[in-house]
């Protein structure tokens, strides 16, 4: 829910910066993720349990950008054109993928600790299989979250300059109801996984301290968690407190003075490149992926064949 009253129908900052951040959202992310999936797809195959992560990521980034579209038509316009029931879909697509690809980054960095960490014990739960059923699970999840979402993310006719209004103009019921749910996503689909990633980038760094590497390839391991925690730095934190902060003004929990409603218009356009900012983790994770692909019959069979451990220097080509 993005829910302020328009107080002038003809001039509102908002209608220009979300035309014109969606437009470019949509001029790149389009691109972008459906080329990574189809390299998931056809050039690495859906073999592999980073790239069956990715994939789900980039399909779930396909389905925000894809509904940017009827967005962008109404911040150009200034009005709704496509009814009630067209209103709910672009808002419930945007929680899908805002969680479902936080769910899917964590995803990618516990997939990767375990690849460094604990490369051989962790090998029953590091395949296909597996990595398929958790996206399903993380799918199950997120579109159950997400009804509430649609539900309540409805048009609304705006007394005051007579148009059908989509994305905003909720009142305090509907607020009440969207902040509870806010709380909930909040909790489930960003600090909880914001946690994880955070704890899997210190054991990694941790680790790589005590093994054979070449700083080459510490740094490009490194890259993928700071990558991800860069993505939560500027696309998921910055939106759920500012949201947050002006929810609590909305539903009239607090009295503050400060109007929270600029920073949530500017953190909802950052939480909005998060579909251009993920095809950086395909690009660092693909890049391991490859080396991974060169080393991992030869190290098998020396560890096979001459009864050796999977050492340090090995792990640094997970």
């Amino acid at each position: 829910l993005t829910s302020v009253t328009l107080t002038n129908c003809s001039k509102d900052f908002r209608y220009p910066l979300f035309s014109v951040t969606y437009s470019m959202v949509f001029a790149v992310g389009l691109p972008l993720n459906a080329a990574g999936l189809w390299i998931f797809i056809r050039r690495l195959g859906l073999h592999t349990v980073p790239v069956i992560y990715m994939a789900n990521l980039a399909m779930s980034d396909l389905l925000f950008t894809l509904s940017l579209p009827l967005r962008i038509i109404y911040f150009i316009t200034a009005r709704w054109h496509f009814g009630n029931t067209a209103c709910r879909i672009p808002g419930m697509l945007f929680s899908v993928s805002l969680y479902s690809s936080s769910l899917f980054i964590m995803l990618i960095s516990v997939d990767r600790l375990l690849a460094l960490v604990y490369p051989l014990r962790s090998r029953a739960l590091r395949t296909p299989t597996f990595a398929w059923l958790t996206c399903g699970l993380v799918w199950g999840i997120i579109m159950a979250l997400s009804v509430p979402v649609a539900i309540n993310h409805r048009a609304t006719w705006d007394n005051n300059c007579n148009v059908l209004r989509c994305f905003e103009h909720y009142g305090k019921e509907e607020w009440t109801m969207g902040f509870y749910i806010l709380l909930v996503v909040t909790v489930m689909g960003i600090a909880i996984p914001f946690t994880v990633i955070l704890g899997c980038t210190l054991t990694v760094i941790r680790k790589l301290r005590t093994i054979s590497c070449t700083m080459m390839n510490k740094n490009q391991v490194i890259c993928i968690f700071m990558g991800n925690l860069f993505i939560y730095s500027i696309c998921f934190i910055p939106f759920h407190v500012a949201f947050i902060l002006f929810g609590l003004q909305k539903v009239k929990w607090v009295s503050w003075t400060t109007d929270f409603f600029f920073a949530q218009t500017i953190t909802m356009c950052l939480a909005s490149t998060n579909s251009c900012l993920d095809p950086l983790i395909y690009y660092i994770t693909t890049k391991q992926i490859k080396r991974n692909n060169k080393t991992e019959a030869t190290m098998m069979t020396t560890m096979t064949y001459r009864g050796l451990s999977w050492t340090g220097l090995e792990a640094c080509s997970f």
